[in-house]
């Protein structure tokens, strides 16, 4: 319990010092239209829909204060998460417009879609009506495939008894929910804060940066995308974090080599845990590895290093001097084309591999079809 009380002081007095102000979703619930928090650590559960199902993205950023490119409109009713709208510079667009389904047709209307994708924390803000940027109360939802399990109302008030809280309040029911939900949340934001870093990988003996699958590890998808199922979930409060993975091609295959735990949500600093590959695949493990056989699809490896930003001193930023495109089936090793960092993709020369043309028109396509 003390423990946790630090851990959660850390939270409040550290722990948002970070986060840029996003144009907020808007959410109907009990009559009233609350702003939906979002951020780096929050996303909109529309982002959502698109890395768990591995669809492109169709929204660009539109200003900076809006990077997901959208602010979509949900609502709460009978405990059930709903999307209703999707607004872009101001146009309001029902789901369909971009092909949005649940994942049930149980619950399917004209003017909405059940939001059975998403799992996660999502706050609701009550505002000052004089003052917009005063929250006075913060409604936070606990949400599994769509249907809300869990809600708490948490005022100022209640943030300052938390800030006190001791052994003799675990008899107070009520604050120990509240405290659990932000407990919970914290793990929520720290494991979305990082969910989208790049595993590694060496191929041909040179080591570069993994990117697919949506952004996500592709040790992911072995747990179908659902971070649920997903051992080091939010939800384990004793070790959570999102998975950083360690690969390496060996005679046409891909094997997983390590696996850690990475979560918090400094920019300049990643909390890190080790994982025991057995405590995940206890049954495949093979000289300390494991056969990726799950994983299939068109990748990119990014191979450069690491600089410190000329304008930024103390940030470091990866420089791409090359990209290796691979294609895997059932974790073998089909294809695999190396080009410069400066190739021009979109006039490619007479002299560039078949292979190649048909991997990148492939991905033209997939971009295409889901735009």
């Amino acid at each position: 319990m003390k423990k946790l009380i630090f851990i959660f002081f850390i939270i409040i007095k550290s722990g948002f010092l970070f986060a840029t102000a996003q144009e907020p979703d808007f959410l109907h619930y009990n009559g009233q239209k609350l702003t939906l928090s979002t951020g780096w650590g929050h996303p909109s559960p529309l982002q959502t829909y698109y890395s768990q199902n591995n669809i492109e993205y169709p929204f660009t950023m539109l200003h900076t204060a809006n990077y997901r490119g959208h602010i979509a409109i949900w609502e709460v009713l009978e405990n059930k998460l709903f999307l209703k709208e999707i607004q872009i510079e101001k146009v309001n667009y029902k789901p369909e417009k971009y092909k949005i389904k649940s994942i049930s047709d149980s619950l399917s209307f004209k003017d909405k879609v059940f939001a059975d994708w998403f799992t996660g924390v999502i706050i609701g803000e009550i505002r000052n009506k004089q003052n917009y940027w005063k929250v006075e109360k913060s409604i936070y939802f606990y949400v599994k495939y769509g249907q809300v399990i869990d809600i708490q109302e948490i005022s100022d008030k209640d943030f300052k008894k938390i800030e006190t809280i001791s052994e003799k309040d675990t008899a107070d029911y009520e604050l120990m929910a509240k405290y659990s939900m932000l407990y919970l949340n914290n793990n929520y934001i720290s494991y979305y804060f990082r969910i989208n870093g790049n595993d590694t990988i060496t191929i041909n003996t040179k080591g570069g940066y993994l990117d697919g699958n949506s952004g996500l590890s592709p040790v992911l998808s072995y747990f179908e995308n659902d971070h649920m199922k997903w051992p080091y979930n939010w939800e384990n409060f004793e070790k959570s974090g999102a998975p950083f993975c360690t690969w390496s091609i060996e005679n046409d295959s891909l094997l997983l080599t390590n696996i850690e735990l990475h979560t918090g949500t400094g920019f300049y600093s990643i909390d890190k845990y080790s994982v025991d590959l057995v405590d995940i695949f206890p049954n495949r493990i093979i000289d300390n590895k494991v056969f990726g056989d799950w994983v299939s699809g068109i990748f990119i490896v990014r191979h450069g290093e690491n600089k410190e930003d000329e304008k930024l001193p103390g940030y470091i930023r990866f420089k791409t001097s090359e990209f290796t495109y691979i294609r895997l089936k059932d974790g073998i090793l089909l294809e695999n084309y190396t080009v410069p960092a400066n190739f021009d993709f979109e006039n490619s020369p007479a002299s560039t591999h078949e292979g190649l043309k048909k991997i990148l028109d492939e991905l033209n396509k997939t971009t295409t079809h889901n735009n």
